[in-house]
């Protein structure tokens, strides 16, 4: 798939917005949710508690799609249809969610309608958080939120405003996909949909990191923004997700949260413009922090998300709590890959385990099914694994003692479109391509 290494200083789209407001009155959305990087901050003003949150009368499926099919072919959309169907019902069965998950999906020719006409690295789509919320974290710092998650959370009073969706989902009909039910086995040519949708929604549900080569230098950063400081200089304000919160750097143990509070020391000695904030930071200490981080990220087993209160911060970690208490993020990749890197788990380690689903790559002719018996998870945890059950607990999300399959329609029309695609899926990737 179609990494977007080349996009160049896309990410400053929100870094040099001077915000006059505070943070909890600025929210993050994604203008196009197939480019990880095209992000803005927008208004949310705070507003009385909503007691009215819509309810959701099917408990086996929280999940409400809008979908959108904008091809010629009813049977296809119909079936695609289906597949965020059941993929909300699998992360149902995993996540008891107080109020229900609003997706806006769409289906559509990424070639005629997003201009993307590449034949040999096709964008499969993408999942985003519709909007990150400002939120005040435990540790008093403020992460932004997945406007899914927040919804679960006990909300204050007063709140920043939401939008009408929690993700946003693109997906391309360019590709040959198989689903569940069709009457053939799928190929090392096909996708399993559902497999993807699952990957990508998990991300809109909060599986993705903020730190980024944002000003395309080689660096890694939190998102940026900046605010006001009155009559004295301006200082940059690095926001952290709430992922963010439990990664660490291995084996050291010390969290990135601590160089996102080191770099937030950085002031800037410049008018604000998109250069003068790129010189500015390239000659102060907090550069090469930020170059520190960008080359851990190109190194294996160099960062995870801590999965037990037993990992004290900065404690050296012993191979087994790396093991066993450790969820690893993907480090793997030279060079650093800006929708793959930190934001996935770890290919090799994860390959072969019930915690597969988040991987950055897509396992050439497997489908789901077949991924979730080859790790003995089909009744166990489905596809959502063991450690990827604990991350999401630890996100803030209520997580279902016991799993039950969901049951799922499997009814399949044979006159599915077939493309005629020569392609390559030993490196397809899946997210950010897209969602990521």
């Amino acid at each position: 798939m179609k990494t977007l290494t080349n996009i160049s200083f896309i990410g400053l789209i929100i870094s040099i917005i001077l915000i006059q407001t505070t943070l909890s009155e600025k929210c993050v959305i994604y203008s196009q949710p197939i480019y990880r990087f095209k992000t803005q901050f927008i208004d949310c003003p705070m507003i009385k508690k909503n007691t009215n949150l819509e309810k959701r009368q099917n408990a086996d499926d929280m999940f409400i799609v809008d979908f959108h099919c904008s091809i010629g072919d009813s049977a296809l959309c119909s079936k695609v249809k289906n597949v965020f169907i059941s993929a909300g019902k699998y992360i149902t069965a995993t996540l008891n969610l107080k109020t229900p998950i609003k997706v806006n999906a769409q289906f559509l020719d990424f070639c005629k309608e997003q201009g993307d006409c590449d034949t040999q690295n096709i964008i499969l789509g993408a999942a985003r958080p519709s909007r990150m919320i400002p939120y005040q974290d435990s540790d008093g710092r403020a992460r932004l939120y997945p406007q899914s998650l927040y919804k679960q959370l006990s909300l204050p009073n007063n709140h920043p405003q939401m939008g009408p969706d929690d993700i946003t989902a693109m997906f391309n009909s360019n590709m040959n996909y198989w689903f569940e039910g069709d009457p053939t086995p799928m190929s090392e040519r096909q996708v399993d949909l559902l497999y993807v949708v699952i990957h990508e929604l998990t991300h809109g549900l909060g599986f993705t990191n903020s730190w980024n080569d944002y000003l395309n230098m080689q660096i890694l950063t939190p998102i940026i923004g900046q605010i006001s400081t009155g009559s004295g200089p301006l200082q940059a304000q690095f926001v952290e997700f709430v992922f963010d919160k439990s990664v660490v750097l291995l084996p050291s143990g010390q969290p990135v949260t601590s160089l996102a509070d080191q770099l937030n020391q950085f002031q800037i000695n410049a008018e604000g413009t998109e250069q003068d904030f790129m010189n500015s930071f390239s000659k102060s200490p907090q550069f090469s922090i930020a170059k520190d981080m960008y080359n851990r990220a190109e190194n294996h087993g160099t960062m995870g998300f801590v999965l037990s209160s037993n990992i004290q911060p900065n404690t050296q970690l012993t191979t087994d709590q790396i093991q066993n208490d450790i969820i690893l993020l993907e480090t793997s990749l030279n060079p650093f890959q800006p929708s793959s890197s930190i934001g996935h788990v770890d290919f090799q380690t994860y390959k072969n385990t019930s915690d597969f689903l988040m991987m950055f790559t897509y396992p050439p002719g497997r489908t789901l099914n077949d991924m979730m018996s080859l790790s003995g998870s089909t009744k166990t945890t489905g596809p959502m694994g063991l450690k990827l059950r604990l991350l999401l607990g630890i996100l803030g999300y209520d997580v279902k003692k016991d799993y039950s399959p969901p049951a799922i329609n499997t009814s399949s029309d044979s006159s599915i479109i077939s493309f005629n695609l020569v392609l390559s899926f030993v490196c397809i990737l899946l997210t950010i391509i897209n969602y990521y």
